[in-house]
């Protein structure tokens, strides 16, 4: 009834006040789904006129409570398949169509596989919402199989599909607004301190004059993110690499790490463990003592130094490093991130300010049910902690 030109509404005025013969040979003409959906339109007359069918009253059922859980069901299945604009009836169908149907070629032994294929194709669509992204993460029950990971376990009824269904989208409004919310935290970010952070994909070491088109990017690209429907699924480059969009310049880690050696915060060319600092830290504030072993412990999961000894290049060499066009660029250690013991030191010998710049774009990949995802919490940590360590020392030295 969807491709007809004759409007859905017209044919529910005209069927409420058409003799009911007239009226049960136009319900003979039309498809079960043509029938479900007018009992969508919640019309007394129309659903009395439906229910004088003796196909119509046998299938949906003589009592109320019966033709109320048919209602459900259409309301349900039309409400779904019209948010994500796809055809309520489908064109390939295993076994019998029966939504296609004609009302007047079903029988009584099928009234429960109508009821079932409508099931059936509420679940392959929630599915295939459930199997983009772990969305457990944003709030929704876990509603997986348990079987095979990332699939959506089956349901009894409609309601149980409808709660499935709510919580899905609820679930992806949360992953909407904290994607847009980390892209305009990184334009906030790079606005505020674009003499030392950088766009992470950019390929110079350069500090540009100008931001406010990156800077206006991101934000346009968060409000894209917002605007958008939740019921489908909004892909942003921001997020496909394993690593935030902005960094500090190589530079900014050099002029840091001199800044701490200056003022005590490493000894004998190493950094000074968590526990150990505070001997040579008590004239800096708790705060920023905090924030500077955020940064050191932080810095092997997000810079290292290049190799240099000869077995080192060798195990190295089939990777490519950065070129010119910024197409091969890296600049987190390891898409795992693992994080790095507290008790341990690192050396400051050797060229640790410089960025990793081995691998190449689709080995920096996230994987795909990411693509969706924020950053971790822990990589905004670690940027806000250089930011705030570097500006701390920068006021000290001037």
């Amino acid at each position: 009834m969807e491709n007809r030109k004759t409007p859905i509404s017209s044919i529910v005025r005209n069927i409420a006040v058409l003799p009911t013969e007239l009226t049960h040979q136009i319900i003979d003409d039309l498809r079960v789904w043509d029938v479900l959906k007018l009992l969508c339109y919640d019309d007394d007359q129309v659903d009395t006129r439906i229910m004088s069918h003796p196909i119509c009253r046998s299938m949906f059922g003589a009592d109320p409570e019966t033709l109320a859980k048919w209602k459900f069901a259409a309301h349900l299945y039309k409400d779904i398949f019209m948010a994500v604009g796809k055809a309520f009836v489908q064109q390939y169908c295993v076994g019998k169509n029966y939504l296609g149907t004609l009302i007047h070629w079903i029988r009584p032994h099928e009234y429960k596989a109508i009821s079932n294929q409508m099931k059936v194709h509420i679940h392959d669509e929630l599915n295939i919402h459930w199997c983009k992204t772990d969305l457990t993460r944003f709030g929704s029950p876990n509603y997986s199989n348990g079987f095979e990971y990332g699939t959506l376990k089956t349901f009894d009824s409609f309601e149980e599909l409808q709660n499935c269904w709510d919580d899905i989208q609820k679930a992806k409004a949360n992953l909407f607004q904290l994607g847009a919310s980390q892209l305009r935290w990184t334009a906030d970010m790079l606005e505020a301190n674009s003499d030392i952070l950088k766009r992470t994909l950019d390929p110079t070491q350069e500090k540009r004059p100008n931001t406010a088109h990156i800077v206006s990017r991101l934000r346009g690209v968060a409000g894209e993110i917002l605007r958008a429907p939740i019921q489908k699924f909004i892909f942003s480059e921001y997020f496909r690499y394993d690593f935030l969009g902005v960094i500090p310049f190589d530079s900014a880690l050099k002029q840091l790490l001199h800044m701490m050696q200056k003022h005590g915060i490493v000894e004998d060319g190493r950094v000074v463990a968590r526990n150990t600092i505070t001997a040579d830290a008590a004239s800096h504030p708790s705060s920023i003592i905090s924030s500077f072993t955020i940064v050191i412990e932080g810095m092997p999961r997000f810079y290292i130094a290049p190799p240099e000894a000869a077995e080192q290049n060798a195990k190295l060499a089939w990777r490519n490093a950065a070129n010119e066009d910024g197409d091969l660029l890296r600049t987190v250690n390891t898409p795992c991130s693992e994080p790095f013991a507290a008790n341990e030191g690192v050396s400051l010998e050797g060229p640790y300010f410089i960025a990793f710049k081995y691998g190449d774009n689709r080995g920096f990949s996230r994987p795909k049910p990411l693509y969706l995802h924020p950053h971790n919490a822990i990589e905004k940590e670690w940027l806000v902690s250089f930011v705030e360590v570097y500006r701390y020392l920068e006021n000290l030295d001037a």
